[in-house]
Order: C-alpha cells, then structure tokens, then sequence
C-alpha cells in the first residue's frame, strides 16, 4: 500500500512538472539596448513572475496553457506579448513620457507634478524602505527642504517635533497630519513598511484646502495598496544593536575633589578619600550598555481586474542602551487596505489600520529629577553598590530606619555623603522605576466613489481615529538623602481615551475644452473629537511588588481620583478650481471655510483663501530646443488658520473651589469664586504666506532642481491676558503675538540614466530660517518662559525683535585675571550682589546702573538653526548597492542647563576642571572652581554651538541574482548592512546636539537629555 501511494506522488509531481514551461530572455531598452535591471516579468492571470537581474536577465516557471507575458519597468511603456509556446523571449522596453510624470497626492486629489503650482515635497517608498527608525517623522529628517525634525529624546519610542518652514507659534507648530484621507491625532502607529508616498504641503496655497488646521503645514501620508493582477508576499527583517556613541568626559575622583576644595562647596571629600578609590566610579559607564533593536514586517498584496487588497503587519521592539527593559518600546501592526470596482460607475474600498504599542520609560530632560541628570552629578566617590562594611553615613541611615536600596542580590546601593537634593544613584533609580504606557490605536476609513457622469466624480469617506491609553506605574520605598526619599509605597492610573470621526463628502469635475483643462472641486466635512480621562492615585502598597501596585491594595483613605471630558466639532465647506491652458499657464485657487465649537459665537466661523500661479516656460514654442525640458516659475499667496492651540471652552471665564463655609446650621459649604476674566473675542492663530518658486528639469529630468523664497507670518498667537488692578481677577488669554518665518529652499537632484548598468543618484537640500516675533500684546513687556534650576529665570523669552523663545541670560567679557581688575570692576559695579574674584567672568552691566541683576538679561543664543541641510548618495551595480545620507543644522544654540548652583557639590563636565582658570594669564575664556555663583551660571559662559552633522544611513546592500531567486520561487531578495546615526560632527561638548524637549519653550535647553543611540544593523528583503 505504501508503495503504491509512493508512486502515485512521484507520477503526480512528474505530471505537474511536465505541466509547467520555463521560460527566460533578457529585457533591454530601446535607447542604448542596455539591460534592464528589475523589471516585472509576469505570466497574466496567474501569480508566475520574477524581476530581471542586473543585466536585464530572467527566468520563470509559465503554466503549459500560459498565453500572454506582462513587462511591466517604471518609466516604460508596459508591454503584453503573446507566448504562443516560446520558451526565450526578448523584450525591448520604450520610454513612457507619461508615466515618468510623477504624481503628487494634494489635499483630496492628486495632480501632475508638473502642474503643481504650490510648495510641496515627496518622499517615496523606497527612500524609507529600509530605515531602521521606529518613527515616521524621523524619515523625513533631511530628505526634503523646509522641514526640521526634532527628537524630543533619544529613548525607545519618544515622540518629535517636526516643523515646516520654521517654529510658527509660541505653543504648538506641529503641522496637521492626513493618512489615507483621515485626520490623524499624530503618525506614531505607523511602520515605515505601510507607506507609499509622503507629500509635505509647505506653502499656504498647497495646505489652504485644509483651512483653520493648516498654519503649521500639512502631512499627507499614503499607504500602499495591491496591484491589479498581482499576487506578492513581502517580508522584511532587521536586527541591530545600538550603543551611544563618544560621552563627554565626567570628573573622576581626583579631579573633582581637587575642584571642590578650590571651590570650598561644603561637604568635600578629603584628598585622601579620593585617593582611596582612584578614578572612582564612571556613572556613564555604570548606565549605559548596549540595547538590541529588531523589526519584522509582512504584506500580502495582489488583486484581480476590478478588486485590489493589501494585507500587513509588523512588529517592533527596541531596549534602551540606558534601562534596558525600563526603557522599552514595543509595538504591533495590522493593515488591511483594499479597493473593489463593483460597477463601472462604483468604486468602493476601505483603509484600516490597528495597532498595539507597549512603552516603559525613565525619567529624563529633567535638571531636578531626570535620571541622566543623576549620572551627570553624582560624585565619582560613591560606589554603585556596597560589596563589604557599608561606611559610616550609610550606616547611620540604614540605623535611622531609612530604607535603602538594594539590587538583586540583596546589596544596598550606594548613596552620597557629599550631594543632596533630587539626584541618586542613577543604577538604583533604573531598579526602581515601575511605570507603562499600552495603547490600543485605530485609524481608518470606508469610502465609496460614483461616476454618475463622465469627468464627474462623487466620493463619501467616512473615517476614525480612536486611541485608547492606559498608564500604569508605582514606586517603592527608598531613602537617597532627606531630600530624594519615598516613605510610602505608592502608585497611579491614569486611562485616556480620543476619538474622533469625520465624515466628509466632495465631488471632483474634470472637463478639457480645447487646450483649457479644467479640473474643480467642492466638498463639505463635518468632524466631532471627544476626549476622556479618568485617573487616580494611591499610597500605602500592601506589598511593593508589581502584583501588589494596584488601588485595589491600598487603604481606601489613601486614594485620590479625578476625570474630565472634552468634546470639539468643526463643520467646513471647501471647494478648489485648478485650470491650465496648454500645460504652460496654470491656476490654482481654494477657499475653505471653518466653523469651530471652540470658540464663542461671533468668532467661531473662519475663511482661508489662497491662489497661485504657474508658468511652464518650457512648454512655449519660442523656448529653445536645448537640454532643459523642464522649466516652471511659480507663485502663490494663502491664509490658513491653527486651532491646535486652543482648548474647548477655554475663553470661558473660570470659577474656582476657594475653601469651605459654615451655613446658618453649622454644615460645611465648598465654597466658589470667580478666577479668570471670560474672553469671548478669543479667535485662532492665523498664518498668511507668500511663496515664488522655481522647477527646472535637465537632461530628460536626469537632473532636477527646484527653488523656493517663502514669507510666513503667523498672527493672533494665544498668550497670556494682563488685566489692570480693577478688575479683580486676572485675564483670559488673549490673540496678542506675531512671527516671521523666511528664508530659502534649495532641492537638487542628479541620477543616472535608467537603462545605465551603474546605477547612482546624488541629491541634496538646504533650507535657509529667519524667525522673528514682530508683535506682542502691548501690555505686557515680554513674555517669560522656561526656567533653568533655581537661579535662572526666564532663561527663554518671547519679545518683539528676537527670535521666539530665544535664549537669555548674562553677557559675559573675559576673565578677571588678577586683584587690580577685580577692584577696577567693582569700582562701576556697586550693587546687584555680584561679588567676583579673580578668575570669576566679567558681566557686563548692559542697562548701565552699576548693578548685576536681570535687568542685564539680554540675547544670549538662539535655539533655532539658521540652516538646516540633507544629502544623500544611492549607487547600485551589479546588485550591489550603496547608500549615504548625511543630515544636520548650523547656526542653533545650546544651553548646557544640567548645571545647578543650589547643588553646589554636583559633579562636573571633565572640561569645567581641565579649562578652568587658575592663575593670571592661564586663560580668558573659562572661569575658576566655581560651584555656587547663579551670575556665573546664567551666562552665555553656558551656552553652545548646537550645529552638527550626522551621518543618518551608511548601508551596503546586495540582491541576489535572478538565476539563484527564481530557483527557490523568490522574485527578489535583498541583504544588507547598515550604519545608522553613527557617526556624529559638532563643537557641543554635550551628550547629544539633538537636546530634545517636548516643551515649546525649551527648546535649546540641555537639562539631561537622553543621547540618540547609533545604530549597526542588519536586514534582509524578500518578495514572492
């Protein structure tokens, strides 16, 4: 029996064998006749195919009854050839003009990039397909003018600042982001692998469609979807590890008692009890390690004649190289996008997307209580942990009945006997530190086109985006000094829930009479946001372990609750006329108009119009026959309004709880008093811009370049209210700010010929950034806003001739080098409480009144770049290929602000010692052993050159022949070696030039920033 079911399947695998043809030939171009490398080769109608090889080669396995070959290669003409039993079959491929024309995704349309009129900038899919960021915004980062990109740190799965065209308002300037049609509340659940295309909308004219919700620019992010008569399987794979790279020198032990005692900062180590533990202990050593990082993705796609589909998923998972597991990011994927041609006049389909994200974090960016600040100040004297006797202070306060820390193995931590306040041994703080954030996130939508008429398109699309959040987090008992200690075990939850629908109805007409093209379009949205937080804490944990550190364990007394609830609707209607004569004279024209819940009656409904024009030179008959093909002028005018900015109901007046009152029968009343002034003239921030631009297209588009001058004046910023004396309660916040933004947008690109067997592309970018506040509430002088430690106040300011937020603080002239100038000095300076030495800087008295106070504040850096640049090299022979992508800023500050005088003892930077002054002469640019002068420290003395430039991608690929792929049933397969973030060039002496900050009004603050990890990575490709 066995042996004849044996060779039933020997006769039935001969019979399918005998069944199949192969089939191979070589596809050339018809300019040159060079082969052509990755081309798709497929047998119509069944999922049999392959992509040539490097010389245009292939190979494929054809059913017997197999009838028609499709050659299908970007930039060529497809092709359809009858096999008719051949088995070598020779292609030659023509040049399509029209589908080389590249194809921009617009606010709900798409257009020629050739006829676009606006400042818009692509990024496809194959420049982020192998990226190994965790973020879509980082792909952006120098791969297209006009857009700075800004890490808010570098730990698994922080969050980004990306601005278009400069910093656009004095709270929120990120931009509006759209996938697939749908507003998003940010892009953080999507994986790099679901993207097809990324369209930046940076002018007013572009983003206007979008009205009250475009100032700040638009992101339009397309996800990829099946081919017609395709069956695909894809997956991807990449393993690295990342490390941080070179750390700024810390003290050792030596170096920082030698300090200390110039200093006289009480308590000091002796030199003998430096001497006693050599160079001590290297807190960065200690904390940071080596973290690995993986990703897997998968999609399969295909589809028939009248259906497409795409179904995908992926999973991330990245450590932290400070934490390891308490600095951890984990997320799952699943997309399911498909597109059904149910009749000829009806189309429908649907765009969804769920995922999953696990994230633990550390305390960070933080001068008081960030755990990189802990392992920048703690003294090099004190041990991670004690091995034998523990010493004297420790023991007085394990005997005091403080409970100390201990690791794993039961040995306490190490504690300082020289520093006080928040910091602690940063290795203890890493063991304790318990806290997660899970998030459930779907975003999608379900959509139906009606072409009732010819040209006339008819499209509802309904859609959603809903986050679901839950924090959990606790601590245990510690005791570091009497001012870093935790009695009480304690804990919180916090569950956020967004949700937002919108349902939005447009119809698109498109008519050509003659050489007039016309293409219009009119539309209604109606949107509703609602928002809902519970969220409570507890004390007084049963037992401090992770199963005990819910309420449930805790003494009901103990526990604390609130919620809140906000809803938000906005209504528009829309409509854009886009005419061309010829293909050489353009216009386009929007208008949109907005009606907010956010605001009160009378300044609810917003109009955003814009305009632009365009002039293809090179479509004109006197033009010359040369090698530009290309050559556009454009200009463009719009307004768009920001309502990001503003809560619901927040012009309201507000009535606070002001204590309690007995009634006439003794009870107890909550008492209410009014508190903020009601402003119901409040309105949105308004941006108006004007751009001209230029496009030029050489050498059959082999070399492009495009040019923009844009002018951006945002208005109506919402800032703090002034109310006079009078009226009792103080003001609402009112529309009292203008800024500028502008400058200049250069984009190059230059790229082999297409049928050339060596492959390369060059491309670079340069944008050039002028901010400026131009108005400011007359009322107040300035505005103040971020702090640095306890000494420096309003070391960031909002005012009128200065950049936003720029940084300020003391200007400083040298060093007093000896006794005379000292005197000399302070013979001009007579009060303030400024009291120098020799070797302490020279502060200058800018208002001139003989005194050193704030009133000598000034500028003393700028936090924004005056230019931010991208390049990139792509070369491919012979399956190999090579990529280098270079990215960075110039012209930005740093304060170094981890640096606090109210913590006197706190280690250094090893710089501080080495640089400092310590005799007449010895140096002008650098102060003594000083540890406890607020002067000193809230001067440009702390403030750096924050340009870098950073090599983003260094990768080296190889695809692996098609006669080696086809043979398995693999139509291409990529491997690949990659160097991300690795390789950093800056002057600042910080742990990272990227100092991150989610605050607008930090930004250029380095309060202990967590270090962008670099990154050596593998991956692999495959599809079939």
């Amino acid at each position: 029996m066995k042996r004849n079911l044996l060779i039933f399947l020997l006769l039935h695998l001969w019979g399918v064998a005998l069944a199949q043809t192969t089939i191979n030939g070589r596809v050339t171009s018809a300019k040159g006749g060079e082969g052509l490398p990755g081309v798709s080769v497929v047998v119509k109608g069944t999922t049999s195919g392959t992509t040539t090889d490097v010389d245009g080669r292939y190979q494929l396995q054809a059913p017997a009854n197999a009838g028609t070959l499709v050659v299908s290669y970007i930039g060529f003409a497809n092709q359809e050839l009858p096999i008719n039993g051949r088995t070598t079959i020779n292609v030659t491929l023509q040049e399509d003009q029209q589908a080389l024309e590249e194809i921009v995704v617009i606010g709900y349309g798409t257009q020629q990039k050739s006829l676009v009129t606006g400042a818009i900038s692509s990024v496809k899919a194959a420049e982020i397909a192998t990226v190994s960021s965790s973020r879509i915004e980082q792909a952006l980062q120098g791969r297209t003018a006009g857009v700075t990109v800004l890490p808010a740190s570098g730990s698994p799965g922080s969050g980004m600042r990306v601005r278009v065209r400069g910093t656009g308002s004095n709270q929120s300037s990120e931009p509006l982001y759209i996938v697939d049609g749908v507003r998003t509340g940010g892009i953080e659940y999507l994986d790099p692998s679901e993207i097809a295309s990324i369209e930046v909308l940076k002018d007013a004219a572009s983003a206007a469609i979008y009205g009250s919700e475009g100032a700040n620019g638009v992101v339009i992010i397309s996800t990829k979807t099946g081919k017609t008569n395709t069956s695909d399987i894809s997956y991807g794979f990449q393993y690295g590890v990342q490390s941080v790279g070179k750390l700024m020198p810390m003290m050792n032990a030596q170096q920082y008692q030698q300090y200390q005692e110039e200093a006289k900062s009480t308590p000091r180590p002796t030199a003998a009890e430096a001497a006693a533990v050599g160079k001590g202990t290297d807190w960065f050593d200690e904390v940071f390690q080596s973290a690995p990082q993986q990703r897997h993705t998968i999609n399969f796609s295909g589809g028939t004649e009248n259906s497409t589909y795409l179904v995908g998923g992926s999973y991330f998972t990245q450590k932290g190289i400070v934490g390891d597991d308490k600095s951890k990011f984990d997320r799952y994927t699943v997309r399911i996008n498909s597109d059904h041609k149910i009749k000829p006049w009806l189309n429908i389909g649907q765009r969804l997307s769920y995922s999953n994200f696990s994230r633990s974090s550390l305390a960070e960016n933080d001068e008081f209580g960030g755990l990189i600040t802990s392992a920048l100040s703690l003294d090099p004297l004190t041990p991670v942990i004690y091995s034998g006797q523990l010493p004297a202070h420790a023991q007085a306060a394990l005997e005091a009945g403080h409970p100390l820390a201990r690791d794993e193995n039961g040995n306490y931590y190490g504690i300082s006997n020289f520093i006080r306040g928040e910091y602690g041994n940063p290795v203890a703080r890493i063991a304790l530190a318990h806290g997660n954030t899970v998030q459930n996130k779907l975003v999608g939508n379900i959509y139906a086109d009606i072409e009732p008429l010819k040209g006339l398109k008819f499209t509802s699309r309904f859609g959603i985006d809903g986050a679901f959040q839950k924090q959990h987090a606790w601590t245990p008992t510690y005791w570091f000094s009497s001012e870093s200690q935790n009695s009480i075990a304690s804990g919180s939850d916090n569950q956020n829930n967004w949700y937002t629908w919108q349902w939005e109805n447009f119809a698109t007409y498109n008519k050509t009479i003659g050489q007039h093209n016309f293409t219009v379009l009119a539309g209604t949205s109606a949107i509703k946001s609602t928002s809902n937080f519970v969220g409570g804490s507890y004390s007084g944990l049963f037992r401090e372990d992770d199963n005990f550190s819910y309420a449930d364990g805790t003494p009901d007394d103990n526990d604390r609750i609130g919620s809140n609830t906000t809803i938000s609707t906005l209504g528009s209607f829309y409509g854009r006329l886009a005419y061309n004569y010829a293909e050489k004279y353009l216009l386009n024209a929007t208008f949109r108009r907005d009606g907010s819940s956010r605001f009160a009656q009378g300044n609810q409904w917003g109009n955003y119009p814009s305009v632009s024009l365009g002039w293809v030179v090179s479509n004109e008959d006197f033009f010359p026959d040369t090698n530009i093909n290309h050559l556009k002028l454009r200009a463009s005018w719009g307004q768009n309004g920001s309502t990001g900015n503003i809560r619901p109901g927040q012009w309201f007046a507000a009535i606070t709880p002001s204590g309690k009152y007995l009634d006439a029968n003794g009870n107890y009343l909550v008492g209410a008093s009014p508190d903020i002034i009601s402003n119901p003239n409040l309105k949105w921030e308004t941006s108006e811009q004007v751009d001209f631009g230029l496009d030029l297209g050489m050498f059959n588009n082999r070399l492009t370049f495009t040019t923009d001058f844009y002018n951006k004046k945002t208005k109506d910023l919402i800032t703090a209210g002034v109310a006079p004396g009078f009226a009792g309660n103080p003001a609402g916040d009112v529309n009292g700010g203008n800024v500028t933004n502008r400058g200049w947008e250069f984009e190059l690109t230059y790229r082999s010929d297409a049928a050339s067997t060596f492959q390369y592309e060059v491309s670079g970018n340069i944008t050039t950034v002028k901010n400026e506040v131009t108005f400011l509430n007359p009322n107040v002088n300035e505005i103040l806003g971020a702090n640095i430690g306890t000494t420096w106040p309003g070391a960031t300011v909002f005012d009128v001739g200065y950049p936003i937020w720029y940084l300020r603080g003391y200007k400083t002239d040298g060093i007093l080098q000896n006794v005379e100038e000292v005197n000399l000095y302070k013979a001009n300076i007579t009060g303030g409480g400024y009291s120098p030495q020799p070797g302490d800087p020279r502060i200058v008295d800018l208002n001139g009144d003989k005194q050193i106070s704030s009133a000598d504040f000034t500028m003393i850096g700028n936090p924004h770049p005056d230019v931010i640049f991208g390049a990139r090299v792509n070369l491919a022979y012979k399956g190999f290929d090579l990529l280098a992508f270079l990215q960075g800023q110039i012209g930005n500050d740093l304060i170094m602000g981890f640096n606090r005088t109210d913590r006197a003892t706190a280690n250094k930077p090893a710089f501080f010692f080495e640089d400092r002054w310590t005799g007449p002469g010895s140096t002008n640019s650098w102060f003594r052993a000083n540890t406890n002068d607020g002067a000193v420290y809230s001067s440009d003395l702390m403030v750096f050159d924050g340009s870098y430039a950073r090599v983003r991608q260094l990768q080296l690929g190889y695809t692996l022949p098609n006669t080696l792929t086809s043979r398995i049933k693999i139509k291409s397969a990529r491997l690949y070696v990659s160097l991300d973030n690795y390789f950093t060039f800056t002057d600042y002496p910080g742990l990272d030039p990227e100092a991150g900050s989610n605050n607008a009004n930090s930004l250029g603050i380095d309060r202990g920033t967590y270090p962008v990890p670099r990154l050596a990575m593998f991956g692999l490709n495959f599809n079939f």
